[in-house]
């Protein structure tokens, strides 16, 4: 009979989601995020629109076309390298922005923006839905005189035009930000 209950009491159990890790580790994890990008800020599109030999290696490493828009490929290649989770079809940028329990979108939400950490992802809007995804490095929560505006800095691929676009470091304010998702664990 007890185990008759115990059964029951397992399978009417709902399955939990994947625990998070503590903050440390998070931090941790988030270093390793950053510096693996710092690392690659020399990458150009040296062969055109979207093309040079390594943007050609991170597109094809996570199954896209050569030319296509590389910046989702460029936080698949990091979070592999990493090894860390990364979500299905991850070369669209929007795709790292519909995982209920890794998202939150900062758009409407008061003091959302204080919730961004170094290591969360960044999904900004040019047009229609989420189409860039960078990573944030460092964060600017408050206002304060003498400060840059609330935003963060942020480096990220597929990033700038004609022959400098590529991998950089960039400042996005606030509201330029349209959605945040935590991969760091």
């Amino acid at each position: 009979m007890k185990r008759l209950l115990l059964c029951l009491l397992l399978l009417s159990t709902p399955v939990l989601a994947h625990a998070q890790p503590s903050q440390a580790q998070q931090t941790i994890n988030a270093k390793g995020l950053i510096d693996w990008l710092t690392a690659r800020l020399w990458f150009r599109e040296t062969h055109g629109n979207n093309r040079s030999p390594a943007i050609d290696a991170l597109t094809k490493a996570g199954g896209g076309q050569l030319g296509w828009p590389w910046c989702g490929y460029t936080q698949l290649a990091n979070q592999q390298a990493n090894k860390l989770p990364f979500p299905k079809e991850a070369g669209a940028a929007r795709a790292w922005f519909v995982d209920k329990l890794r998202t939150y979108f900062l758009v409407g939400q008061r003091g959302a923006l204080d919730s961004l950490r170094p290591g969360h992802l960044v999904g900004l809007s040019y047009g229609n839905g989420i189409n860039h995804v960078t990573r944030a490095v460092e964060i600017f929560p408050r206002l304060r005189k003498g400060r840059p505006p609330r935003g963060a800095w942020c480096i990220g691929g597929n990033e700038g035009r004609g022959t400098t676009a590529g991998i950089h470091r960039t400042y996005y304010a606030g509201p330029a930000i349209r959605a945040a998702s935590n991969y760091n664990y």
